[in-house]
């Protein structure tokens, strides 16, 4: 993309783009266009940016903050990286897995520590896991090699370079576990966290898997401030640029096309909007709705159709009386697990059976120096179908449904981990998916490109999980769009280096 004069937009203004949301993936995109000078206008249907992060009031953890690698080189490339800062969690595990067995079992920085852990807690485990995470190393080196487009004479001429990805481009998390023969036991450590990925090990791409998997292991991080924060900057980021605007309670209405290009957009209020570019930040298929489906040839509404509405049931829960560091809570993620087969656990939940679940725990403010009251935030998988069902049904049986699932973990907590929990806990909030209409996002799915020359997408859709993930999707557009690849993931610093590193400076702070 060229630097544009610009179209006019409000009260005649003129931008260069137009991003329809203001989600993580569209504040990345945006406030990157708008360091490189371009003038950019968000539109968001709320009253604050941010978009599912904003439901993360005390932020959760991520990947990608040393230097080198992807989220630290978009906050250095906008000079924010001493002002957004974040902190490693555990380098001997940054996640404790909580087996049906009651055995704990944790997810250190290094595949070779990470085998060595599940070996001790299951003998005879340790090569099965070295094999899975040998195809993990491979899959995220090939990819991190891949040109951005590869033309076929280049698929002939380098084919050899990506044999592990061309081999399971394809394949399931859950089919390259069977392929490497590794146990019930050792699956259930390696699965545990799949709440990450909103997807049971049978329907989840290893691809997917691998982006979060080996993203984590190479450093799992925790903000010393909210992500509100992050956003909040990013905001101020983007409109003290000469020429940029977000404009809030923005609902786009219309989308108008005309040929092969999107003329403008039209809000609910009436005004009107347009830009040589624009980026939808949006739902696609509440977009392709808005746009028309009769417009979209069947291969942009293919991918779509399957079922996208995996979600959560989460618990804050404020606690008072006591310290959860007595209780083996800490600067680390909890994963309980009630049964070994994760696949049958995820088809409980989203049934509507909460008896068996997989449970997350979090202490937001045990990763901090912050003082206060503590905070205990509980989540499982649910079904967005299923609660938005009962919500339109019925309003009281949809809260008790909700009340329902607080309860059985509350009860796993009790049970397991703080007796008499319900003593001790001074507020609590619980939202299920049709709390804030959150549908699980189908990951991936999409290309950015639309059938629309100057319209992209920038979300999860066309992207990868977690904020890392969003973040990468809005830096991958920006640059498409400019040519500025100011960032190479061949270039990022090596897994084992980054491993010994965090271990070294846990070991300096302990």
């Amino acid at each position: 993309m060229t630097q544009s004069t610009g179209s006019r937009g409000r009260e005649g203004r003129r931008y260069d783009v137009l991003l329809i949301g203001s989600g993580l993936a569209s504040l990345t995109a945006a406030a990157l266009l708008a360091e490189s000078g371009r003038k950019v206008c968000l539109l968001e249907a709320c009253e604050v940016a941010g978009g599912s992060v904003d439901s993360l009031p005390m932020g959760v953890s991520v990947w990608g903050c040393a230097p080198g690698e992807k989220f630290h080189s978009f906050l250095k490339k906008l000079d924010l990286q001493d002002e957004i800062l974040f902190d490693p969690l555990e380098s001997d595990g940054y996640d404790h897995v909580i087996l049906p067995d009651r055995r704990r079992v944790k997810i250190p920085y290094g595949f070779d520590q990470l085998a060595d852990n599940i070996e001790a807690a299951y003998p005879g485990q340790g090569p099965a896991v070295r094999r899975f995470t040998a195809i993990l190393d491979r899959l995220t080196r090939e990819v991190a090699q891949l040109p951005h487009k590869m033309g076929w004479w280049q698929a002939l001429t380098q084919g050899y370079k990506f044999t592990t990805l061309l081999r399971y481009h394809r394949a399931t998390l859950q089919q390259v576990l069977d392929e490497c023969r590794v146990s019930p036991e050792a699956q259930a450590v390696l699965v545990a966290n799949s709440g990450n990925y909103m997807g049971s090990p049978d329907e989840l791409s290893i691809l997917a898997y691998n982006g979060l998997f080996s993203g984590y292991n190479r450093g799992a991080y925790y903000p010393r401030k909210p992500f509100r924060h992050m956003t909040d900057r990013l905001v101020e980021f983007i409109t003290s640029r000469a020429g940029c605007h977000i404009y809030y309670h923005s609902e786009v209405t219309q989308v108008q096309t005309s040929g092969e290009y999107v003329d403008q957009v039209v809000t609910r209020d009436g005004r009107r909007f347009t830009a040589p570019t624009l980026i939808c930040n949006g739902d696609p298929r509440k977009m392709m709705e808005t746009i028309g489906r009769h417009k979209f040839p069947y291969s942009y509404l293919q991918p779509l159709q399957d079922d996208c509405s995996l979600t959560a049931v989460t618990c804050y829960l404020g606690i008072g009386g006591i310290d959860l560091r007595d209780y083996g809570f800490g600067r680390h993620n909890t994963w309980h697990l009630e049964q070994w087969d994760m696949n049958r656990t995820w088809d409980e939940a989203m049934g509507g059976d909460w008896s068996r679940p997989w449970m997350y725990m979090a202490t937001p403010t045990l990763q901090t120096d912050e003082p206060g009251t503590q905070m205990l935030e509980l989540a499982t998988a649910a079904n967005y179908d299923f609660f938005y069902g009962l919500k339109q049904l019925n309003a009281g049986d949809y809260r008790r449904k909700k009340m329902e699932v607080e309860n059985r973990l509350i009860d796993l907590v009790e049970a397991h981990y703080v007796p008499n929990l319900r003593k001790h806990i001074k507020l609590h909030l619980t939202g299920s998916p049709s709390t804030r209409e959150a549908r699980g996002p189908a990951y991936g799915r999409l290309k950015s490109r639309t059938p629309w020359q100057n319209f992209f997408w920038c979300s999860a859709t066309n992207g990868y999980p977690g904020v890392n993930g969003t973040v990468g999707t809005g830096m991958q557009l920006y640059m498409e769009l400019t040519g500025d690849h100011f960032w190479n993931p061949a270039q990022a610093p090596e897994s084992n280096s980054l491993a010994g590193s965090l271990r070294q400076i846990s070991l300096s702070t302990a």
